[in-house]
């Protein structure tokens, strides 16, 4: 799953990148390359860039493709709309 198979570009998630409060700590919802379903919390460096892709960068080295992020503390990823009516707070 890219951004372009949601037929959207990178300024589509530019209010999305917008909601990243760097040096904080959030619950983050995220799918792996084997599209395995991530929940953690994370302290967030910030968004960064990695081979033309933005990425989300986190305190501990991890670099995760924004365009696999679910959820920052909360706030829906637009790549991932009605997502929230499936997952499940448990």
């Amino acid at each position: 799953m890219t951004i372009n198979d949601h037929n959207m570009t990178t300024n589509d998630l530019s209010g999305f990148k917008a909601t990243v409060e760097p040096r904080k700590f959030v619950r983050l919802e995220y799918l792996t390359d084997l599209n395995e379903f991530i929940k953690t919390d994370a302290l967030v460096l910030g968004v960064g860039t990695q081979n033309g892709t933005d990425t989300l960068d986190l305190a501990d080295g991890q670099h995760i493709p924004l365009d696999r992020v679910i959820s920052i503390a909360g706030r829906l990823s637009p790549l991932f709309p009605g997502y929230a009516n499936y997952s499940c707070d448990c």
